[in-house]
């Protein structure tokens, strides 16, 4: 292989592979690509954790944990056996997007007694990957299930020719770009790791502050451009806040995308936002040159 070669790994194991239909997706326009279903698991169980500690904790806060102790809610159906039902014919489904564009799926299913519920990653309009199945005879569940958008099933009956249209303009190019952003991300996030200090906001209350991501593209305090290690152009967006008595700043890295066309126009995409009260963190971010004017997003 040759340093000219367009370099494809496993987002998981970082095995480098020959091409990139060698590489297996669950994502939807993105870059994270696996070599194999182990792998895929593997890089996933964390998120699995993740949604059955919300489950456990919101069936406590309803007092509904001994629901499913009830052998006729369950009627003996395997959890592949619910699985392929909600999937096969789902009565709602709802698509909850973050600020970077990865999608999470919620598809719900409604039997006589109960409703069987999904949480999954969607890839070529299909469930890729499945984060929590569970049934429920409880309202207010399925009320804290349904976030997002809610998806209208008559869209999904009609022809792929959109779906293939997308697919047509997501090119190699892109695919290239997405992977870099993902590896921009494991860098920044390690030096975060690596320089808050252990009173900063958590990581577990950063979804607390999402609504601060679009204020903040839109109206920064201040914009920094700045060259990282590998030569590539940052954009640092910055805003403080004073909200509830609490002062803290939100802080956005971006990636400048180098586009082959003459127009003057710059385009940035979201590589890492996050909270932080420590002045120096806030600091370390506050580097290169500061610069005003209208950045495309």
């Amino acid at each position: 292989m040759k340093f000219n070669t367009p370099l494809y790994y496993c987002t998981e194991c970082k095995t480098i592979l020959a091409s990139l239909d060698k590489l297996l997706f669950v994502e939807e326009e993105s870059s994270k690509g696996f070599c194999s279903e182990s792998c895929i698991e593997d890089f996933y169980i964390p998120l699995i954790r993740h949604f059955e500690t919300l489950e456990f904790e919101l069936r406590n806060r309803l007092g509904i944990s001994k629901e499913l102790e009830n052998e006729q809610i369950i009627q003996h159906m395997s959890d592949k056996e619910l699985v392929d039902e909600v999937l096969s014919s789902p009565s709602e489904i709802w698509k909850n997007c973050n600020e970077l564009d990865e999608d999470i799926f919620t598809y719900i299913k409604h039997f006589p007694d109960y409703s069987g519920i999904v949480i999954c990653k969607v890839y070529n309009a299909e469930a890729s990957f499945v984060f929590l199945s569970t049934l429920t005879r409880s309202r207010q569940f399925l009320a804290e299930i349904r976030v997002g958008e809610k998806i209208n099933l008559n869209d999904l009956s009609g022809d792929s020719s959109e779906l293939n249209e997308l697919e047509k303009e997501f090119s190699e190019e892109d695919f290239i770009f997405m992977q870099l952003l993902e590896n921009k991300k494991s860098v920044l996030l390690a030096e975060l790791l690596e320089k808050r200090k252990e009173d900063d906001i958590s990581f577990e209350d950063f979804s607390l502050y999402e609504a601060c991501f679009s204020e903040t593209i839109e109206n920064p305090d201040e914009v920094f451009e700045n060259k990282d290690y590998e030569g590539d152009l940052l954009f640092i967006y910055i805003k403080s806040y004073i909200k509830d008595n609490e002062n803290y700043f939100y802080i956005i890295s971006c990636l400048k995308r180098k586009e082959n066309d003459e127009s003057n126009e710059v385009n940035v995409f979201p590589i890492l936002a996050f909270p932080t009260n420590d002045l120096d963190l806030y600091s370390g971010f506050r580097i290169g040159k500061k610069i005003a004017g209208h950045i495309n997003n």
